[in-house]
């Protein structure tokens, strides 16, 4: 077998494994490195060609403390926004809601906000208990990271949501009201 079809069956492997692989969505490079050798970053580039002929995009996210490639998170994605329909597996409409505000106040407030600030803006709209339910739901699901009383973006949140487009829907939305 020669180094480039073994590289190509890296590359397949590598978008197996980002697919089906993990309780949580996506491979660490460590793990990748792991079980495709020296050669994964390689692996991974054939792999994001693969993918992209499926519709799809392998997104890097790197960890805050070490930027190497075997800290970063892989993960796939569809290259499209998914609609409202698909999003029911995953979150309630209200639970995307939430999640839309608590992305739009972190933008505005440098990536960090308190968590009773978030509190105040979604108790307004929905029961204090839901709220908390809300927020426990996000923070599992690592959309939300939370560090004492300040909360910050999770690695999904990163990853999963289009800001400029949410950012633009909500600026044409405030000029409409």
């Amino acid at each position: 077998m020669g180094e480039e079809e073994e590289l190509r069956e890296k590359g397949i492997k590598a978008l197996k494994m980002l697919l089906f692989e993990g309780s949580t969505p996506g491979l660490k490079g460590w793990e990748l490195k792991r079980r495709l050798g020296k050669d994964y970053l390689a692996a991974l580039e054939v792999a994001k060609v693969e993918a992209d002929k499926l519709g799809l995009r392998i997104v890097k996210v790197e960890d805050e403390e070490d930027k190497s490639p075997e800290k970063a998170r892989y993960v796939l994605q569809p290259k499209e926004p998914l609609r409202e329909a698909e999003l029911s597996k995953w979150l309630r409409i209200e639970e995307a809601a939430a999640l839309a505000i608590i992305d739009v106040e972190l933008n505005l407030r440098g990536g960090m906000v308190q968590r009773k600030t978030i509190e105040r803006i979604l108790t307004q709209k929905l029961p204090s208990w839901r709220v908390k339910q809300i927020f426990d739901k996000l923070k599992r699901l690592n959309y939300i990271e939370e560090d004492g009383d300040i909360l910050r973006k999770g690695w999904r949140m990163i990853v999963e949501i289009d800001e400029p487009g949410l950012l633009k829907d909500v600026i044409s939305k405030a000029k409409e009201t």
